[in-house]
């Protein structure tokens, strides 16, 4: 019997016997008797999805080769000038005032 075949007969048999079986409203019964359905805190909720991923991207943090990602800026920082130094300082800070006000104009659609 092939894959089509097999779904044309289960359709018929679906069709053939789907009567709806009378329970005399006990199904209504049981559903109205179970209780309302309790939410948790929201803060509750969050830090329950909060911890796992924190341990998670810690421990993934935990497997970087730090010192080899560190080590390149570091001498970076010991050979370099004291304008170029501001001059990235001077741009992190400005990049850390334009995201967030970015931010907050698209979020009141003045943007």
């Amino acid at each position: 019997m092939s894959g089509k075949s097999f779904d044309d007969f289960l359709a018929q048999q679906l069709q053939r016997n789907s009567s709806y079986i009378e329970d005399g409203d006990f199904t209504a019964g049981v559903m109205a008797s179970l209780p309302a359905r309790q939410r948790l805190n929201p803060w509750l909720e969050r830090l329950i999805m909060a911890v796992p991923v924190t341990l998670i991207a810690l421990l993934v943090a935990s497997q970087l080769p730090w010192r080899d990602l560190v080590r390149p800026a570091y001498g970076w920082w010991l050979t370099s000038s004291g304008t170029s130094v501001m001059a990235v300082l001077l741009g992190l800070m400005l990049l850390a005032v334009t995201l967030p006000l970015l931010w907050v104009l698209r979020r009141s659609s003045a943007l």
